[in-house]
């Protein structure tokens, strides 16, 4: 991707197709940042939690330079903070039904916790912890789409069950639609 094409962060919440997205931006000849793992492998799991709850993200954006797309934790949820330090950025709201996704994310979690859920819900087990995970997940879908209100053509929102989900994203992005048919990845395992 050009240098003068925009960074593209994708806000949806786990459980709600992240992993096709990104191999969907992959597709598309974006250099795609999966989840967590490039911060873990820098500074380690402790470290990088730490810095996320003291809301320390100077080597998120100097990690995120070499990058041209972003999904699943963390990114989703510093959507804000990404915003203001990559100006002109490009925004991608996954969507999933609520009871689809809370399921989803039990079947996937389980009775486990994480310093990540616990960061991201204030709980880490989605199994004992139904409606805070539901109501984290929905304020989270709200905030996004009332953020960007007054800039409409910076955010796209992609429910999980949109048809012609390509076509969406390479209008929006402004590339060639190529004929690539949007992935599906662990269908069946709660992507």
């Amino acid at each position: 991707m050009p240098m003068n094409k925009p960074k593209v962060f994708c806000v949806g919440f786990h459980k709600t197709g992240t992993t096709s997205i990104g191999k969907a931006l992959e597709a598309l000849g974006l250099k795609n940042v999966h989840g967590a793992g490039l911060i873990r492998s820098a500074v380690g799991d402790r470290r990088m939690m730490e810095m996320l709850f003291r809301e320390d993200y100077e080597l998120f954006f100097k990690l995120a330079e070499s990058y041209d797309s972003f999904n699943d934790n963390p990114w989703f949820k510093i959507y804000k903070t990404l915003d203001q330090h990559f100006p002109n950025s490009k925004f991608i709201l996954t969507l999933r039904e609520e009871k689809e996704w809370y399921e989803s994310a039990v079947r996937y979690f389980g009775k486990s916790s994480s310093a990540m859920r616990l960061w991201l819900y204030g709980k880490g087990n989605p199994h004992e912890n139904r409606e805070r995970f539901v109501n984290v997940y929905r304020k989270h879908n709200l905030e996004v789409q009332d953020y960007f209100t007054h800039r409409p053509s910076d955010l796209l929102v992609l429910p999980l069950n949109e048809l012609n989900k390509m076509n969406k994203i390479t209008s929006f992005l402004g590339l060639p639609e190529n004929g690539i048919v949007f992935p599906h990845y662990n269908k069946g395992h709660d992507h």
